[in-house]
């Protein structure tokens, strides 16, 4: 798989061409719908793992929001969501 990088810069034309085919298949095939499931477990205290697809991430809090560290927090996953 090939990554175009555009300096930062979105290529809005390729972006509303792909939003477009994205809604016209789903007009085409309502029972086609994306679908996100995500399963979460505790680990200790703060500390969670998230379990997407083929994917695992970990969520916690820093030690001054009584966790642990050993991940950003749920809100820094938000606010990356964002951007994505």
């Amino acid at each position: 798989m090939t990554q175009e990088r555009t300096g930062g810069r979105i290529d809005l034309a390729k972006f509303r061409e792909a939003m477009r085919a994205s809604q016209e298949r789903g007009r085409a095939n309502p029972d086609n719908r994306i679908v996100s499931r995500a399963k979460i477990t505790l680990i200790k205290d703060q500390l969670k793992e998230a379990r997407v697809g083929d994917y695992t991430l970990i969520c916690d809090e820093a030690r001054s929001r009584r966790g642990g560290g050993a991940g950003p927090g749920p809100l820094s996953y938000f606010i990356a969501a964002i951007g994505f």
